[in-house]
């Protein structure tokens, strides 16, 4: 006989998805602030006849395409933490646990459904 669930874990859970979607934004913040706004050696900046963004700009384009990845991942990692709380599968599972759990396998999800569109497109 398996133990009944926490009664908030489904509330733990979304908030363990919520603070790890912060705990990137603010990583990516801080290595924006701190990113040098130009190259190194005097090298051009731009895309083209052989110049490179700056690391800052480098960032600014990781975020743009980074946006999209972050929103499948959160909604497909919410998908399997309400399923998981309704149908009470891995009810040993806390909430935290169950919240980082739903997020790493709707960042894998996420990224194999990108990876298949490149592939087909």
């Amino acid at each position: 006989m398996t133990p009944p669930p926490a009664p908030h874990r489904g509330r733990r859970a979304v908030a363990t998805l919520g603070a790890w979607l912060l705990v990137a934004i603010i990583g990516w913040g801080v290595a924006w602030v701190v990113a040098p706004d130009a190259n190194a050696g005097g090298q051009c900046e731009g895309l083209g006849f052989g110049c490179t963004l700056t690391p800052k700009d480098v960032l600014a384009f990781a975020a743009f395409l980074a946006t999209p990845l972050a929103v499948g991942t959160l909604l497909i990692a919410l998908f399997l933490v309400v399923v998981a709380v309704q149908r009470s599968w891995l009810p040993r599972l806390g909430g935290i646990a169950l919240g980082t759990l739903a997020g790493a396998c709707g960042l894998a999800l996420t990224l194999g459904i990108a990876a298949g569109l490149v592939v087909v497109l």
